[in-house]
């Protein structure tokens, strides 16, 4: 069985975390926007899934790759918003 290592939340290994990144930009988005639009379906807006293209730095998804064929990305088109 595959034994976990507890870190510490100041590691440094957990500046290499996209997924780590991904969830506090989300949460200081969240916070400076005073919330994450939904659409009537319950997905995020395009506005924070376009904003969330831009700054998760998220590998093989760069914003550039994202949008050299579309330029409107809906949440289910950007795997990393799936996971959060």
């Amino acid at each position: 069985m595959i034994e976990f290592r507890t870190l510490s939340d100041d590691h440094p290994d957990l500046t290499h975390s996209p997924l780590l990144r991904a969830a506090l930009l989300t949460l200081q988005y969240a916070q400076e926007h005073g919330s994450i639009g939904l659409t009537k379906t319950k997905a995020f807006k395009r506005v924070f899934v376009h904003w969330a293209v831009e700054h998760f730095d998220w590998p093989g998804k760069s914003a550039e790759e994202m949008f050299r064929y579309n330029k409107v990305i809906n949440e289910y088109e950007f795997p990393p918003l799936e996971v959060e």
